[in-house]
């Protein structure tokens, strides 16, 4: 599958985040974070990763912050210390913190001149997924949980999945907590009247996550013999059938996607990767011209979309594309990509030659940065230091097979 990931898939990437941020699905985004900050990523994604989770933290505790306001105007001062615990656990931002602190700390005579005023506390209540334990939380708190996941979701939608029996909401909330192993079971007792699209789509999704695609497809297929408009099913079947490399069953639900509305940043970047996948590189340069229009600047995929361009020769788009990657460190304003792609067309050296230098001190395990100075050299005429650079380079185990052949090949013509 590669880069793009599975969007309903445990494994996280930048992409879904953002997405996750952008629907307001804070405590799924939460979880996102956490499992991408596990991962090997670039220092612009990890940079990406840690605001959009300190955006997820600081709108978590904002929500668990008013909801203590108005659990303290109610006069239900144990109830609104716990979510006040809570938002202290989940903020970032310095402001924030503070007002909770000091809300933490009025004093009794202020509780109960808010309690006076006597305003309703808000409707939502604002509990982590991940904080608690379903084992050991009431039904109203399960409720609480639901009303928060669903808030991002369309108002259709999220009133079809509040209308869901205490059994369904109970495997809906454990999948939210990454907990598919408990929820399989919960979702396979279910009756069959509750069995309906948003059943096969919810354990067809697990299941796939699960590695089991074929299971899997049948599932998401049900949900979509049932309601052919749900566009989460959709996309899920798309997801398994890459991740099975079925390419010519998710090109065409891809297209019949686009028909019916489908989000266009996703679809053409998955048709992006299936035609570079095929090698029909005009193709996806195409796709990629329109994911990239309708929105998708997700780091990897514009680093997919960059290497198409320069194969197809499109050499102004590829620096128009990789400008949009951001400059992290003390190289200046060039990030690695484009630097490296300046290099291959021998641009812009003495520039290049200072991202490269600052590169080899952020990331000095990592011989690769050596070898874009040792290139640098040459391609400036430094040949001698070049040599002698490559000489030390060349031999480090730790430098990728094609970085050796790049230093290997070099090496040959002196």
């Amino acid at each position: 599958m590669g880069f793009l990931g599975k969007i309903f898939g445990s494994t996280a990437t930048v992409i879904k985040l953002r997405k996750a941020i952008d629907q307001q699905r804070y405590a799924d985004a939460n979880i996102l974070a956490d499992e991408l900050i596990q991962q090997e990523l670039s220092t612009s994604e990890r940079e990406e990763v840690a605001t959009l989770q300190a955006t997820a933290g600081d709108s978590l505790a904002q929500l668990n912050l008013n909801e203590a306001l108005g659990l303290l105007r109610n006069g239900n001062t144990e109830r609104a210390q716990e979510h006040l615990h809570l938002a202290q656990q989940q903020a970032y931002g310095d402001k924030l913190k503070n007002q909770i602190e000091q809300t933490l700390a009025m004093e009794q005579e202020e509780l109960e001149a808010l309690t006076a005023d006597n305003n309703s506390s808000c409707s939502s209540c604002s509990s982590t997924l991940t904080k608690l334990d379903l084992d050991e939380i009431s039904f109203d708190d399960q409720d609480c949980q639901l009303e928060l996941i669903l808030t991002s979701y369309p108002p259709a939608l999220a009133t079809r999945y509040a209308a869901k029996g205490i059994d369904f909401k109970t495997a809906f909330l454990l999948t939210h907590a990454g907990k598919d192993e408990q929820a399989l079971p919960l979702w396979q007792q279910l009756d069959d009247p509750e069995r309906d699209d948003l059943y096969w789509f919810e354990i067809g999704s697990l299941l796939a996550r699960m590695g089991e695609f074929d299971d899997a497809k049948t599932a998401l297929e049900t949900a979509l013999t049932k309601n052919p408009q749900l566009l989460l099913a959709v996309e899920a079947l798309v997801s398994v059938f890459i991740s099975n490399e079925e390419y010519p069953l998710a090109q065409t639900k891809l297209l019949q996607l686009l028909k019916i509305g489908g989000d266009p940043a996703f679809c053409h970047a998955q048709l992006t990767f299936l035609n570079f996948q095929q090698h029909a590189y005009d193709i996806a340069a195409n796709h990629a011209r329109q994911a990239l229009a309708a929105g998708n600047t997700e780091t990897t995929f514009v680093l997919l979309a960059a290497n198409i361009f320069e194969h197809v020769g499109a050499l102004d788009e590829t620096e128009n594309v990789l400008k949009m990657i951001p400059a992290t460190g003390c190289g200046g304003n060039i990030n690695p990509p484009l630097a490296e792609f300046w290099l291959r067309h021998k641009l812009h050296l003495s520039e290049i030659l200072d991202t490269f230098n600052a590169a080899c001190r952020e990331d000095p395990d990592n011989p690769r940065w050596q070898l874009r100075v040792a290139q640098t050299y040459i391609a400036r005429g430094w040949n001698k230091d070049g040599a002698k650079l490559l000489q030390k380079v060349v031999d480090d185990p730790r430098l990728e097979p094609e970085h050796t052949a790049e230093a290997v090949a070099l090496l040959d013509k002196f």
